[in-house]
């Protein structure tokens, strides 16, 4: 399998450099993993100027041509799609370089603020375990907030909630309810647990604040997304202060497009050190819960970071 240097990922802080934020998504963007993914499905290396975003444009128009199995829809409804063994050593080896695979360690030992994004049942669970565990070890943590939206859950969450003997999860909102409920036991709410739609928060004996929340969607055709969830978060709730870190836990495929995102939503408008970690489905020790990533979501979520990146390029103060 060719290897590829690791890739660092785009940073922010409260002194962040913009130059330096445009250097660091550039070299991302034309690394040698991404070379080798755009050799790899036939296509020609973008033409244009870097420093315009052209060659994000261009790596747009590739991936929509080649990675996009959504195909507008949910990532839930995605098409199947089975490649030949020579491809998928090539994929899994550029997109490890790229970010997209083994980034569940924090950097740092200490962040202000810990947030575990939303997404289907199984997702919440594994997300939430793995921020009990982070903060049960070397990494210390204030508040702590999980992500969703009321988008509805489907049958086959429903039944996996029935399966694992859950609560019902009617919504996602109600799945990251469940979830940071399973891996924070200790946790009691306060107040009325059932008294808002929005927000449920809760207390710890060691005086920590734990919040789940559902975010209204910034586009009234579609749902919340991640960048919803987290300006929400910081609008509505924290207000987050300049020089703060943000730690956010996702999975490790989501990584590079939710780290762009992060740092749109919070790095930037807030002054946040923003780093964003992903465990790895196929390794959490609940054999219900687990579950192997195909060549196709890597590529998929590959779009996706091409996609939040650009989307962050133009949103890089002047």
């Amino acid at each position: 399998m060719t290897a590829y240097a690791r890739i660092g990922l785009p940073r922010w802080s409260r002194h962040g450099d913009p130059v330096a934020l445009r250097a660091e998504i550039a070299a991302w963007a034309t690394s040698p993993a991404m070379r080798d993914l755009v050799e790899c499905f036939e296509e020609r290396w973008p033409t244009g100027d870097v420093l315009r975003g052209d060659v994000l444009r261009g790596l747009g128009e590739i991936s929509a041509r080649h990675w996009d199995f959504r195909r507008g829809g949910e990532r839930a409804t995605a098409l199947r799609r089975d490649f030949t063994a020579d491809v998928t050593e090539r994929v899994r080896a550029a997109v490890t370089a790229l970010g997209l695979r083994h980034r569940g360690v924090p950097s740092q030992d200490r962040y202000e603020h810990v947030l575990i994004h939303g997404g289907l049942l199984r997702s919440c669970l594994i997300r939430a375990r793995h921020a009990a565990a982070l903060l049960g070890g070397r990494v210390t943590g204030g508040t702590l907030c999980g992500l969703g939206s009321l988008r509805p859950t489907s049958t086959q969450e429903q039944t996996l909630a029935g399966d694992l003997g859950v609560d019902a999860c009617p919504t996602e909102f109600d799945a990251m309810d469940v979830a940071v409920r399973a891996a924070f036991p200790g946790y009691r709410p306060r107040g009325d647990v059932g008294a808002s739609t929005l927000t449920r928060d809760y207390d710890a004996p060691d005086g920590r604040r734990l919040s789940v929340l559902a975010a209204p969607s910034s586009d009234p055709n579609r749902r919340a997304n991640t960048a919803d969830t987290c300006a929400y978060w910081a609008d509505s709730r924290a207000r987050p202060q300049p020089g703060e870190r943000i730690l956010l836990i996702t999975t490790e495929h989501f990584v590079p497009f939710q780290q762009a995102d992060a740092i749109r939503t919070l790095g930037i408008p807030y002054g946040c050190a923003v780093e964003t970690v992903g465990v790895d489905p196929a390794a959490v020790p609940d054999a219900r819960l687990r579950q192997s990533l195909t060549t196709a979501e890597y590529l998929q979520e590959t779009r996706s970071a091409i996609r939040s990146m650009r989307t962050l390029w133009d949103a890089v103060p002047a």
